[in-house]
Parts: structure tokens; sequence; C-alpha cells
């Protein structure tokens, strides 16, 4: 195929990826990403909990204000500008007037399924002589006062004031907040108006919930412009953590992207002095970040941002390829193509390009989905840059480009140089054992940070605000609450019975000082059964309420609604499906929601003040667990950080094992190998000495550095027998490294601390990996290189 004709055919194929991938991407960071991905257990539970539920999706709207007056007229006003929004599934900034008769037609016609938690021992004491003439005195005492007129109509058909406590219960259930004409408001004074909002979209969904907030913001700009800018803005929500994380991710992309392009085209300009080889240079690179963005858009339907930023930074760790294949064509004999090299070549480049691929690909056998997508757009990204450079490069190569002077002039010196370290070659080599042998040494006092703050840390200021608008709102842990998990509602319901019960205990005791459950609202269908068998067993029910109220003065035929009820039998229990599909939806739905085919009930938790005693509580029961988010994910991260340093081990081995079955020669296959590994151990060794805690992510650099150096040992070793190879392959390592320098050193900017940490383990250990690379000469070398002469 001619030079035009492949021209043509790449800048089609490269034009038709980029319109497929420029429209779709999104640099939003999605956290749930990076936590495991499983079919079941607690792993599968985390990463639901923070797609799919309630939680996900809700907001909570704090409006400060100057007083009261101002805040609760200030709530409403956002509230009408809010309604209807097309994003928004619910509204809420005060109370249902149909609350009322939603709760009446629900739970009166069951008031007797809901009169005991332990009914088959407090439904007889209640129903005692001394309780019902108890009762009966509070009731006419009540029904004395002017506001009676709804008890009065209540009493005859509910005197065991079942309705009454239920009614007690749901008021407990509220958040802490008051009504002021109309309006939730809240804090000292009541001085924040409070709006309640779930959005349609999950809180990970950057697409809808980014011009959501923009419309939120807008709309309280005129609000606060109405009252005089009096007014302040707080909220709480993931939503509002996931949309800053995409604007930061965004910019890094940008940073990053454009300090590397810089900085790698500048070193290259610098050595090349040529915009012809310099575009060849870059060319393979960006074909390869095309063609992987495209395959992960097909095989992903979303790229996320930390993929993308982390991305960028192949340009500069493929770039090697097209630059060993620039310089040896550059420094080839006349009568060499660059097709002859570029097949001279191929076995070093394939080796090297198989040992990176390889480096990337252990992380596509983690169990999560964010690893899984950087491994699969790097091995794809490596692999279209390796043969874009070996099939489609030679062709824009017409005979032997000579180097500049002064680059040649440098190759020359960088050979030399190592060439002069041969008779110290046993001096060097035993310097290098020494130091991982004491880097080794070090290794025991290694400390590991395994807290997700350690990975993404979040705007400080977000995480404030997020904590003031709850604590107005809420005294209960938003990180940690108990959950019950069952394989249908009915389940879910009647095993957070059992964790209602439990929790009491422990707040009895002194253990916890409150809960906000499910069981506020709804108890399972069995709990109900319980209750109106427990009622009827105490025999004539009836006639033991209007005597013993008769005995306070009241009518006995005024109860003929009550015995009308007994007597009609035992109404249909109250469910979670009724409950949600009422007013007091709003109240069950961060309580209870669906994960996946299952279902999840929540009860909060406040005050916890013996942690060992809540877990020993909930552990007696199958299903349920106390669900601290913080201490959970960094149980999850620890294991697999260990599993990274394992898996850093193993594939020290597979790749060593590679080496040796291409080489077939032990010590060709440790001259390769052995550099690498050295600086893995003596950065690690660094850390442990300087008291530096590591975390997953320099555990996941240096299977990177590790792979790298390893084809910095590979290119030594094959050019090791000529001088003109020996002098190119210096040149091209040392454009190599400082271009990859570039590319991860500008990762150290990122606001993102896990690409912080890959910028700042990659960086440095790439530039060891160059300073020890004469390492695999010195040990391989029983003669100089031959002169050019004789190559």
């Amino acid at each position: 195929m001619t030079r035009a004709r492949l021209a043509l055919l790449l800048a089609a194929a490269a034009a038709a990826m980029a319109a497929f991938v420029f429209p779709r991407l999104d640099f939003g960071t999605d956290v749930s990403n990076f936590l495991p991905a499983g079919q079941g257990g607690d792993e599968a539970l985390v990463s639901r909990m923070l797609r799919e539920s309630e939680l996900a999706r809700s907001m909570i709207v704090s409006v400060g204000a100057p007083d009261e007056a101002t805040a609760a007229a200030a709530g409403r006003a956002l509230a009408d500008a809010l309604r209807g929004h097309p994003a928004l599934a619910s509204l809420r900034s005060g109370p249902d007037p149909e609350l009322p008769r939603q709760v009446y037609e629900l739970y009166f016609p069951r008031r007797f399924l809901f009169l005991s938690d332990e009914p088959e021992r407090e439904i007889p004491r209640l129903l005692s002589e001394e309780s019902l003439r108890a009762e009966a005195r509070r009731l006419r005492a009540e029904l004395a006062l002017p506001a009676s007129t709804l008890l009065a109509e209540v009493v005859p058909a509910d005197p065991l004031g079942g309705f009454r406590r239920l009614l007690e219960r749901l008021v407990g259930a509220q958040n802490s907040v008051r009504v002021v004409d109309g309006q939730f408001v809240a804090g000292e004074g009541g001085r924040h108006a409070i709006l309640f909002l779930a959005t349609k979209a999950p809180g990970f969904d950057t697409a809808a919930q980014r011009p959501f907030l923009a419309d939120l913001r807008a709309a309280f700009e005129r609000v606060d412009a109405a009252h005089g800018g009096a007014l302040e803005l707080e909220a709480s929500g993931v939503n509002r953590y996931v949309v800053a994380g995409e604007a930061r991710a965004r910019g890094d992309a940008l940073w990053i992207a454009g300090i590397s392009f810089v900085g790698v085209g500048g070193i290259l300009y610098l050595a090349l002095r040529s915009g012809t080889s310099l575009v060849l240079t870059l060319l393979p690179g960006v074909f390869g970040l095309l063609a992987a963005a495209t395959v992960g858009t097909l095989a992903y339907g979303r790229l996320d941002g930390i993929t993308l930023a982390f991305g960028t930074t192949l340009l500069g760790l493929t770039i090697d390829y097209p630059i060993h294949l620039l310089n040896h064509h550059a420094m080839s004999p006349a009568h060499e193509g660059a097709r002859a090299v570029a097949r001279r070549l191929a076995p070093s480049l394939g080796l090297a390009a198989g040992t990176t691929m390889a480096s990337y690909a252990g992380l596509a056998f983690t169990t999560i989905p964010g690893f899984r997508q950087i491994a699969f757009f790097s091995v794809t990204g490596v692999a279209a840059t390796f043969a874009f450079t070996l099939l489609a490069l030679p062709v824009f190569l017409r005979g032997a480009r000579p180097l500049p002077p002064g680059s040649r002039r440098f190759a020359g010196l960088l050979g030399g140089a190592v060439l002069a370290l041969e008779p110290h070659r046993a001096l060097l080599a035993a310097t290098a054992v020494a130091l991982a042998l004491a880097s080794a040494a070090a290794l025991p006092a290694m400390r590991w940070q395994d807290e997700l703050a350690a990975l993404s840390a979040p705007d400080p200021a977000l995480v404030d605000e997020d904590a003031r608008v709850r604590g107005r709102v809420s005294p209960f842990d938003a990180g940690r609450f108990a959950v019950a998990v069952a394989d249908t509602p009915d389940a879910a319901v009647a095993l957070n019975d059992r964790v209602h019960a439990a929790l009491e205990g422990c707040v009895a005791r002194g253990e916890l000082g409150g809960i906000r459950s499910l069981h506020d609202l709804l108890w399972s269908a069995d709990l109900q059964r319980r209750n109106w068998e427990a009622l009827v067993a105490q025999g004539d029910v009836a006639g033991r309420v209007e005597r013993a109220f008769a005995a306070e003065g009241f009518r006995p035929e005024a109860f003929a609604p009550f015995r009308a009820a007994l007597e009609a039998g035992p109404p249909a229990p109250l469910r979670l499906a009724d409950v949600r599909g009422s007013e007091l939806g709003a109240l069950v739905a961060p309580l209870a929601f669906e994960l996946g085919d299952r279902t999840a009930a929540v009860t909060l938790l406040r005050g916890i003040r013996d942690v060992e005693a809540v877990e020993r509580a909930l552990g007696e029961i199958p299903g349920v667990r106390l669900f601290d988010q913080e201490g959970f994910v960094t149980g999850i991260y620890r294991e697999f950080r260990d599993a990274t340093v394992r898996q850093l081990g193993l594939g020290g081995l597979l790749v060593f094992a590679v080496l040796l079955a291409r080489y077939r020669r032990v010590r060709a296959a440790l001259a390769s190998f052995l550099p690498s590994t050295v600086v893995a151990l003596s950065m690690l060794g660094a850390f442990a000495a300087l008291g530096i805690p590591l975390n997953l992510l320099h555990a996941m650099s240096l299977t990177l550095v590790t792979g790298q150096g390893s084809d910095y040992g590979i290119f030594v070793v094959d050019s090791s027998d000529r001088a003109r190879d020996f002098r190119a392959t210096m040149l091209s390592l040392t454009l190599s490294c400082f271009t990859t320098i570039f590319a991860y050193g500008a990762l150290a900017i990122s606001q993102e601390p896990a690409l912080r940490a890959i910028g700042l383990v990659t960086g440095i250990g790439i530039l060891a990996c160059l300073v020890l690379s004469p390492l695999s000469f010195l040990l391989l070398a029983r003669r100089a290189p031959a002169p050019e002469g004789q190559a």
C-alpha cells in the first residue's frame, strides 16, 4: 500500500473513532466503580447501596435566613421554583395535607395489629382491669380539653389507644424539623428552611445531576435576590460530591494531557530537531489512545474520569516504541530500510509490549470494576500503539533520517559512559545487591494506609457543609447503620423486627443513644397476626372494656364500634408495598429499598457508645450487620492491597519466566529482570525507612514500574552485541524515560490522591530504572559491543 493511501485510510479511521468517542466523553468519577463487585456478600451490598438505593438519590437542601419567618418564606419560594422539575422524583418542603387522611386510612382499620412489639406478654397486661381503668381515666381527662373533638370520634372504636400509640411512633420517626406556615424549618431559632429532594437519576449519574444542581443554584439565586441577598444555600447529597469530582477530573485530564503533550513534544523536538519526526513519534500513541477509548466505550458504555485521566499517560509510556524505531532507523546503515529495521526490532518491541500489557492485565483479575476498566483501556492502547508502530509507521519513513549532530554525540557519550563502567562491573553489581538486601531488611517497617481518603479525598468544604445540613435535620450518624437484607420485602420487614428488638436492648443498656427504624412505620405480617391472636385470646375483650370504662363513668353502649370491629375479624396485614404507595412513602424510602432482586431494611443509629456490644447484638441475627461505611471500605481496600502486593510478586515471577523462555539463558533473563526488581525493592525500602505510609495505588504503580523497567532491560540485552544498536538503545531509553516521567509526573499535579500516588511512584521509579539499566549490560557482557564497522 502506498504512503498516500495508508495515510488516507488511517486518517479516516482516526476521524471515525474521534467522531464516536468525543461526544460520549464523560469525565465523571463514579466512586462505586472503585468498590469491589460481586454476586453476593458484603462487597455486592455496598456497591449496590451506593449505586441503586434511595440513599444515592436523596438531597437535603437548607436555606439559611436572618429569622424564622424569612426562612419559611424563602423555603416556600424555592420549593415552588423547583416543583415540577423534570429531574425530581419527589420534593417535600412541608407536611403533606393528605398525610393525616392517609395515615388514618392505612392504620386505623389495623389499629389492633399494632398494639405491642411483644403481644403475648404485653396485651394480657394491657387488658387487665387496672390498666383498662387507668386508660379510661386518662381519656376522661383528655376529653375534657377544648381540642378533644377528634379524640371523641376515635375513642368509641379504639378505647385501647392503639391508634394513639401508633401515631406517637410515627411522630418519633419524623426528622427533627418543625413546621412554620407549612414549611419545614430547623436549626437554632428556625432560621433554616429545609427541603427534602429525591432525583429520578442515581446520584452518580453526572449527566443528569450536573444540570439539576445548576438549576437549583439558579433558582436559589432568584429567590435570594428577591430577599435582598440575605439568604445562604447549603445542601447535602451524594450528587454534589460526584459532580465536584467530575469537575476536578475534567480539569485534571486537561492539565495532565496538556503538560504531557507539551513536555513529551518538547523533549522529542529537542532531540530530533524535526517537526516531521516529532509528529511520527507521537502518531502511534495518539492512535492507540483513540483505539483504546473507542473499544473501551463500546465495551463499557462509558469510561470513568479516572480511566481517562490515567489513559492520557499512555502516550508517554508507549512512545518508547516509535522512539526506538526512529532512532535505530536513523543510526542504521544507508542500505537498511525502515521495514527491515522494524523486523529487526520486532522481537524486542513485542517482548517489551507484552511485559507492559502483562503489568496492566493483572488489574483485570481484581474484583474492582474501575481497575478492570483501566486494565482494559491500557492493554488495548498498548496493543494498538505497538501494532501501529510496526505495521504503519515504517511506511512513512523514507531512507535513513540522520539524527542531529548533538543527539548523535549524546548517544555516543551515553554508550561510552556505560562501557566505562565495565571494569567496575563486579563492584556495581555488588552495590546493587547490597541495596536490594538493605531495602528488604527495611520492609518490615512499612506502614500501609488503607483509608479511602488516601485514594479519593472529597473537598473538605463539601464535607463540612454536608455535616452541618445533616446535623440540622437528624441527629443520626449517616456513616453507621444497621442493615438487614432478605430475599423478599416481607422477609426483610420480619428481619427488621428482630433488629429493632436487639437494638432497643442496646439502648436500654446504654450501649446506644437511639435508633430510627422502619419498625416505627411497619411491622411484619407475622407480628401483626400475633397481635390479633393475643388480643382475641383474652376472651370477651369488648365486655371487659365496657365494664372497666363503665366503672370510670363511660356508657358501655358507647363502645359498640369497638365490639363490631372485633366481631368483624382481623383486617389484612399492612405490607411494605401499601406504605410505599401512600403519602408515607417518602418516610419509608430511606429505610427500605431494593438491592437488585433483594430488599434491604436500614436502621439509623445515634450515639454508639459500645460498638462491640452493638455488633454482638446484631451478629446473632443472620443476614444483619452493623454497617460502618468508612471501616468497611477500608477493610476491602486492605484486602485488595494485600492481593496486589502478592500479585506484584507473582507477576514478577511470570515476567521472569517469559524472559527465560525468550532468551533461554538464565544470565540474560536475570540481566533483563534484575534492575527493575532492585528498583521496586529500593523504593519500598525507602518509603519504609522514611516512615512514609504506602497505599493501594503505590503498590499498583510498582507493577507499572517493574513492567517498564523490564522493557529497559530487554532493549539493553537485545542490543548489547552491536555498538550502533547499543548507542541508539541508550539514547532511546533516555528519551523514553524522560517522556514517561513527563507523562506520569504530570499526574502529581492531580487533585486526586490516587493519581498523585501513581505519579510520584512511577516518576521516581522510571528514572531509577534508567539509572540502573546499564546494570543489565554489565551483568550480561562478556565483551564490549562490536564496533560499527563489524555490526
